[in-house]
This record gives C-alpha cells, structure tokens and sequence, in this order.
C-alpha cells in the first residue's frame, strides 16, 4: 500500500535531479516558488458548489478574486469604525471571565498613560505565540510553526494574507476603520474572511485569544485567530488538528502520519525514511511540522509531561552527534515540557536540564549554528521518542513543489448512497492521467459545513467500526484504465480512514495509463456532503469523472424473509433463496453486485446456466461464475464473456433464517433484462416429511403417497448427520424414485438426476411430477430412497423430504426394503 504511513521521496527530491544542484540554490527556490493553480473550466455545476460552500454559520465567505483596495480600510470624518455583526459564541469556561470586546484602540485609551499596549504588526523580537482558556491549540500550534519558518529566514506565508497589507514594507498594517479582509483556504478555494478588530478581554488575567508573550502589543496573531474562528462556528470552538488549520491558514499540502500504527511505530526503517524525508524538506522551508498526542491519563500526562489531545508545534529540526532531534512547543501559555532524556553521545542528561536549555538554530543555508537559552514550554526531543509519546505527525507541504493541479468540486449524497462498507458502486470516482507518468499526490478535501459541531482530531477510524458524528474518510486507486470501480478489491493504493477534513493519497502513476480514484466515507452524515478532489504533479495532468465501462445497469429490490432465507449452498433449504432470471441477448461480460445495507450478514450471489428457471440444485458444471466466499454486507462477481442466453441468479446469507432487504445490480456492456423468479412454493402447499433415518449398513428406505386429486408435486431430498441442521463432510451417493406398484409389476413414475447416485449434501430433486389418485387407490405410490457410501455402509444418516403440491398429500411411515 502506498499511503500516508509510508514515506515517499518529496517532490523537491525529484527536482534534485533536474539540476538543481546547490543547498543554496534549493533556499532560493524555495522562497520563490508559486503554487501551481488548476486550469480546469470549472463546470456550472461546479460553480453552484462553490457559491453554495460559502455560506457558513450565517457569514458569506466569497471566493477569492483579487486583493481588496485601500478604499476598504479608509476611516472617513464622522464615520463609524466598521462591526462585523456576526455573533462569536464562547464557551461556559469562557464566559467566566469574559468582560467585553474591546478593539485595539480602545484598550489604548483606557491605559491613561504613556502606552503600556500599542497595537503593532511588527514584532521587534522573536514571536512566541502562546494560548491560555480557548481550546483552539492546533491553531496556535499551526501559527507557531508558520512564524519559526518565518524566523529561519524563508518568506512569510500567513501575514502576506491580511489585509490591509504595505506591499512595499512586505507586512500588514493596521486598518485606519477596524476591517480586515483575510484570505482563508477552505470549501473548495481561497476565501475572504471579513473581521473586525474587537477582541474577547478578560477582567481576570486570563486572556481570551493567542498572545505573543515576548510582544504583547503584537496583533495580526489574535486577527488571524479571529478569521479561523469565524470560519470554524466561534471561540467555543471543540478542537481540529494542526495539519487541517495550516491547509486552512495557508493552502500548504496536509499529510498525516500515523505514528502509533504497526508500519510505523516498530521499523527502524521507516522511522529513518521518515525523517530523512522530513529533516531534508525542512531545511529547504518546504515543511511545516506539528504532532498531536493522543488520549492520556492524568497519571501518563504527569509522568510525561505532555497533555493529552494536544497539539504541538516543531520549530526547528537538527542532527547533533548522531542524535535526530526535534524542537517541540507547547502552545499552552503555562504548559507542561517533557519530562523524558535526550543522549548525548554516551551520556544520558535530562531534557529538562542542562542540555534543554539550549536552543539551537540553523540558519536557512546551514552554514551557521547558534545557541540560545529555550523559550519557556519548548523542549528538545529524539526520533524515537516522538514515535513513543506523540499519536500522529502533521506535515503541510509547500504547494509550489508542484507545478502542475486539477480540482474537481462534487455533491455526494450519502443518504441516496447507503452502500456497506466496500461496496463502491455509488462512491464518487475520477480518473487521473498523466502523459508521463510518476508522482501524484491526491488530496480529498470535505467542506466545512454549519452542522460539523464535533472535534475532528485526526484520528484512525477505530477497529470495531465506531464513528463520530462527522464520519471518516478515506481515498483508493485502482488500476483500471480510469473506469468505475464496484468494490474495493484490487486497489493499488488506499489511504486509512480519518474523521479530519482532509486525507491525502501519494501514487506513482503509470505513463500513459489512467488510475481509478474512489472516495470512501464510513459513517458521514445521512444528508448532501460537498468535498474538492485535487491532484498535484511536476507534469501536466487530468482529472475528470470516471466512466462506466458497463453501459447497461438493472437494479432490483428484493427481500430475505422466514420463508425466503434459505442460507448457503449446503443448506438444505438454499433452493428458497431470492431468484432472478438473466437474458442476454449477446455474448456480454457481466457484473453483479449484491448489497444487504440493512443488516450487513454475509451474503453471496451465483450465475447459475438454469434457462432462467428456480434453482433447486446446483452441479458444479452448471455454475457461470459467483462472489466467492461469503462477504459481510456485499457480494460481487465480475464475469466475462458469458454467452447468450437466459441464466438464474442466486441471492443468498450464510446462515438460513437471516432476514433483510438487499438490493440486486446487474451491469452489461450491451442490454440485459432481469426478472424475479416466482418460488415454486408460491401458491402450493410444502409438506416436511419426518427425518428419513438410515441406519448403518441400510441402502434403502421407503415410504407410501397418498393423494386425492390430481396433483402435481415436486420433491427434494437432501442428506446431513442426525442431530445436526447441515450436512457432514461425509460423501453420501443418493438417488431416490417414485414407484407405483410393487414388485414385480412396479412403475417408475419418476426418477432423480437421470437415475445416477449423486452427492445428497448440494440437495436432488424430482420436479414437477403428474400424480392421479388413482395410482394411490389400486396398485400404491411409493417414495424409495437409495443412497452408497463408499463400498461399506457404516454410519447413520438422516435425510430430509421436502414435498411442493397442488393439492395436499401424505407421506407414511418409513420402512426397510
């Protein structure tokens, strides 16, 4: 599987070979690059999508068009300064010791004295950006990240998005009427976010919005807290994950690393791919890197001195005597720094000691190493320990690795789409195709939407299948030539199912050879979801909706009721299953999709060369093709070149007496027609003879019919052990004949199999036999079974009879013969 968890070579590891040569030449690079913008003529359809998308929590969030003009900030003589009217809720911890929104201004104006706070977009030393009571720490973590790139010498990426912005000075200014417009990526595109600059304030030391503790007149961070905030519902904001806000705060690439999984968590391996990959990215400024721990007890978050669903930011990176450390901070104005060690060569010295510290810091060219004391809640960390302490890495990409993208926006409506897990058949699918091939990175975007009120951490979707309430997802490739996919066999690639925003796929794709990409959803929102699918690469591509190599599809509906379950193939009552007939006028490949999405039992569907007729047993030469083992929730069987002709379908569950609703699909590449088959029982009477009992070294048994009308009857006979509701693995040889008469003047009315003894375990039967009452009056009508085991007859064997007629009929006692 290539996915998130494995490590890929990076983008710029691949421009290494196209000549770039030099460290320094790679530095400049990255400070010059621009992000590839797709070209695709979005689709009126799309258009719609996208205008939709920008209504959220009763705020418009239009598209992105150009940047705003200095007009928009003017404060003219006896005007007003600008209110964005929009409510901010906070939460209860909050509202404690909330006082009232202030703007910068006015808390100026109320000092009284020379001013102690004297709002500024520059801040004159190094940015340390902290929390305190609003539970947005991946926003913080995420602004922590940008601003360490920022102080390593790379250009900024989040406060050349506000505006008013000194395009000479290359900085924002503060906006004479209180408005600011900030450009946000989410819902499919770049997004203006309109705020105002008044701020929550405490009348307690507490501070409602993220603060720079080294310079507390530093504003742009609480104004691009404020946009994200409006975007995400409030200040009562439950929680994201860092890799989702930066995608947010700068349209850079998120990628998710799950570090507790088994791929990662115990191969040496990986863990040195993953940070050669990483350490290298990072120094060319092409990486931005957080962590996020997962659950913790106290008793684990004391020992370790990490919080618990957390997230962190890492602000700078180093090898150090054989040592691949991290610098992490706690975006937590009074958090906790990890308690464990960091080895320095032979000696073992305590992280929260002498050797943490010092900070070290590397200059973009690596030609220089400073050292200066840790800011408080910063802290030093190795490799191993990230892997043992943090649940997942976050890592957003610079989009301008890339110089080429396609994004297609879509609706999927979920609630129309109730298919069990793996069955694709109503997933969105889309081809992606390059004319040369090589790295392709796909990433699935979900809008933001009003009712997504629950935290979306970033988590795995949990083995025994639990969700929360926004679902997870998930992304597949397949190679099939860019046509639609049933099920999620065969995939090439797939990436795990998470409940955040986005989820990204990395492909090496054939040249000239399209891939199948399917989006996957457990658990979403029974409602209309909207979601961006786009794909970055060095060369050009495509990406548009995939086809339906079957042009012709039949549905049908059917139901597994208490006389229709009839359970597997060794069952004896599998003749009773849900039946379709199947013509085809020509010679067709043919696909056929069972899905039970009520229940999920395992079920199986069979193409069976029966002239459209019931199946009341099955030869092994009659079978065209089937599922194959029996699948939870859905069956699919994919069949090629199956002539012209009229076929039975078989719809079965595993066990007998499962009930539920199932849907039939029957594809074809020309027309096909598909009609349920009446059960012979319909409308007749069934009559279960007591147990025919074979005792050891008995070869026959018989037992007389009685009938009073003409009747017609059908009769099966099928063998298992006695006690037991299914067949043995014994191979018992049956036939059995109707008789009227005895010997030597005896009729045979009718005979099974072409009077052949065949294995009893699949079920024989008679069907559709003539019956006067007269045959039962003057000379007798007798039912005599006839079964070989081998050559020695050693064990019991019970049978069981089965009788469908017209009318009623009898069947006496069994006796030796």
């Amino acid at each position: 599987m290539v996915g998130p968890t494995k490590p890929v070579t990076s983008p710029r590891e691949g421009s290494r070979e196209k000549g770039q040569a030099s460290v320094r030449g790679f530095v400049k690079k990255a400070n010059e690059l621009q992000a590839p913008i797709s070209k695709r003529e979005l689709t009126t359809r799309e258009k719609i999508i996208l205008l939709e998308a920008s209504k959220l929590h009763g705020s418009r969030f239009p598209p992105w068009t150009s940047p705003p003009i200095p007009s928009d900030f003017e404060q003219l003589p006896g005007q007003p300064y600008f209110i964005d009217n929009v409510k901010f809720p906070l939460s209860a911890v909050q509202l404690e010791v909330f006082d009232e929104w202030r703007r910068p201004r006015e808390r100026l104006e109320q000092s009284h004295t020379t001013p102690a706070w004297y709002p500024t977009m520059l801040a004159p030393g190094r940015v340390d950006l902290v929390q305190d009571i609003t539970t947005d720490c991946s926003v913080v973590a995420s602004l922590c990240a940008a601003t360490a790139r920022t102080e390593r010498g790379y250009t900024d990426i989040i406060i050349r998005n506000i505006h008013p912005y000194d395009r000479s000075l290359k900085q924002p200014t503060t906006s004479p009427n209180g408005k600011y417009i900030i450009q946000l990526h989410f819902n499919g595109c770049p997004r203006a976010v309109i705020i105002d600059d008044r701020l929550p304030v405490s009348h307690t030391s507490r501070v409602l919005h993220v603060t720079d503790r080294n310079n507390p007149n530093l504003l742009w961070p609480a104004l691009v807290e404020k946009a994200y905030l409006k975007v995400r519902g409030g200040y009562d904001f439950p929680g994201s994950n860092s890799g989702t806000d930066l995608w947010v705060l700068t349209g850079w690439i998120p990628e998710q690393i799950f570090l507790q999984s088994p791929y990662t968590a115990s191969d040496d391996i990986i863990r040195n791919a993953l940070w050669r990959r990483v350490f290298s990215a990072f120094n060319y400024g092409d990486v931005l890197i957080t962590l996020g721990t997962g659950k913790l007890t106290s008793n684990e978050e004391e020992g370790l001195g990490l919080a618990g669903e957390h997230d962190y930011a890492v602000i700078n990176m180093t090898e150090l005597e054989g040592q691949q450390l991290f610098l992490v901070k706690n975006p937590w104005s009074e958090g906790t720094v990890w308690k464990g060690h960091v080895y320095r060569g032979n000696t073992m010295i305590e992280s929260a000691r002498r050797y943490q510290n010092l900070c070290i810091i590397d200059s973009p060219n690596n030609s220089t190493v400073d050292t200066e004391p840790l800011t408080i809640g910063t802290f030093w960390m190795g490799l191993n320990d990230i892997f043992q302490s943090f649940g997942t890495m976050y890592l957003n990409w610079n989009p301008g690795l890339f110089s080429h993208r396609e994004d297609v926006h879509f609706k999927w409506d979920v609630a129309g789409s109730c298919n069990p897990e793996g069955s694709f058949v109503s997933n969105p699918q889309y081809e992606v195709r390059s004319s040369v091939g090589g790295t392709v990175w796909v990433l699935l975007s979900r809008h933001f939407t009003a009712r997504d009120d629950k935290s979306d951490k970033d988590r795995r979707l949990p083995v025994n299948g639990d969700t929360n309430g926004n679902g997870f997802i998930s992304l597949y490739a397949f190679d099939s030539s860019g046509q639609r996919v049933f099920s999620s066999d065969d995939a090439v690639a797939h990436g795990p199912y998470v409940d955040s925003p986005n989820t990204l796929l990395k492909i090496e794709l054939p040249a000239e050879r399209a891939y199948t990409i399917v989006v996957s959803g457990q658990g979403l929102t029974r409602s209309v979801n909207t979601f961006t699918l786009s794909a970055f690469s060095l060369d050009s591509l495509s990406l548009v909706e995939a086809e339906d190599k079957y042009k012709h599809t039949v549905s049908q509906q059917g139901v597994w009721t208490s006389l229709t379950a009839g359970g597997n193939a060794s069952s004896s009552s599998y003749h009773t299953n849900p039946q379709f007939s199947l013509r085809l006028a020509v010679t067709s490949n043919v696909a056929i999709l069972l899905e039970n999405s009520s229940e999920c039992y395992p079920v199986h569907v069979k193409l069976v060369l029966a002239n459209g007729k019931q199946i009341y047993s099955i030869k092994t030469r009659d079978v065209v093709g089937d599922s194959g083992e029996y699948r939870k929730g859905y069956a699919f069987a994919e069949i090629h070149d199956v002539q012209a002709g009229v076929y039975t379908i078989v719809c079965s569950t595993f066990e007998p007496g499962q009930l539920g609703k199932f849907t039939l699909r029957v594809s074809s590449m020309s027309t096909c027609v598909v009609d349920r088959i009446t059960a012979a029982t319909a409308g007749r009477f069934v009559t279960k003879a007591e147990c025919a009992l074979f005792a050891p070294s008995r070869e026959y048994l018989s037992a007389p019919l009685t009938t009073h009308r003409l009747n017609r009857i059908s009769i099966g006979v099928r063998s298992r052990a006695p006690g037991s509701r299914s067949n043995t693995s014994t191979k018992t040889l049956l036939k059995f004949r109707i008789h009227c008469g005895q010997a030597p003047s005896k009729r045979t009315i009718a005979v099974s199999r072409d009077d052949e003894l065949v294995d009893g375990q699949g079920g024989i039967w008679i069907r559709d036999v003539d019956i006067e009452p007269g045959m039962c009056e003057e000379r007798g009508l007798w039912l005599v079974l006839e079964r070989l085991e081998g050559s020695v007859l050693s064990t019991a064997e019970c049978l069981d009879i089965e009788i469908v007629s017209d009318c009623p009929i009898e069947i006496g006692d069994w006796t030796w013969t």
